[in-house]
């Protein structure tokens, strides 16, 4: 089954993966892809990435996020609500 939301911690590690730039929960808080030196193919593969882990299709939104706390925003925001009882 696909998560529905992601972590900053889990989008750091696919930024590494996705992107190859280094970079820790603090600095990604805070900065902007460009301003961590991911071009604009790397957030492509990270959305990629991030599709096949949610399940869903984020579509051309999500790959113009301007950093990493704006991408797990929208993703988080875009996801189904679980409905309690059902």
């Amino acid at each position: 089954m696909a998560q529905e939301h992601i972590t900053l911690e889990e989008l750091v590690e696919l930024i590494s993966a996705s992107a190859g730039v280094r970079t820790d929960t603090g600095t990604a808080a805070t900065q902007s892809f460009e301003e961590l030196g991911v071009d604009s193919l790397g957030v492509l593969g990270i959305v990629a990435e991030i599709e096949r882990r949610v399940g869903r299709k984020l579509g051309s939104e999500a790959e113009l996020s301007p950093s990493p706390t704006a991408l797990i925003a929208f993703v988080n925001e875009d996801a189904p609500t679980l409905v309690e009882g059902v």
